[in-house]
């Protein structure tokens, strides 16, 4: 049948060539949340491209960049600068004038333990997502800590709008 290899933890690691631990402000991206190192990875420039890249091309290890199974201790998010992004998020209005950091979460998987959390164990689902928040809040504090001279919003982005958490914080513009 199907075999799944655990990836060596040696060999799963973000692309330096792709990626960098800083960020100027300019530019709308995609990035990684290493939930094991709690490290925030972003997206190099890469001619403008930054937004559309896949997370796990990013990824280092992968033998394409359609391979999940080596996403599994990293969190994903995007991270929209003002007025680069366009539409709704699952059906619900966000205003494109300022920044936004979107970061994906899933009640049912676990990041920090790599493994599948059944939905009828609630009280483990609970505490999966208030993990999973607390790791948004550190990528949220990354960027605070960037100097960036606009506001931004963080949004926590489920599989529905129901699972989703829109405007959970907001960072000012500095004075």
């Amino acid at each position: 049948m199907f075999r799944f290899k655990k990836p060596d933890p040696a060999v799963v690691r973000v692309s330096a060539r792709l990626c960098t631990d800083k960020f100027n402000g300019k530019y709308p991206h995609v990035g990684l949340y290493d939930c094991r190192e709690w490290k925030v990875w972003v997206c190099k420039p890469l001619s403008g491209q930054a937004i559309r890249t896949s997370h796990a091309r990013l990824i280092t290890g992968a033998e394409n960049a359609t391979s999940t199974i080596w996403k599994d201790r990293f969190l994903c998010f995007w991270f929209y600068t003002p007025n680069t992004g366009e539409g709704y998020i699952h059906g619900y209005p966000i205003e494109w004038e300022e920044a936004h950091l979107l970061v994906r979460i899933d009640p049912n998987w676990d990041y920090d333990r790599e493994r599948l959390i059944p939905s009828e164990l609630s009280d483990q689902v609970n505490e999966n997502l208030e993990r999973q928040f607390k790791h948004g809040e550190r990528i949220f504090e990354f960027y605070r800590n960037c100097g960036l001279k606009f506001p931004f919003s963080l949004h926590f982005m489920g599989q529905r709008a129901a699972d989703s958490l829109f405007y959970v914080k907001r960072a000012e513009k500095p004075s």
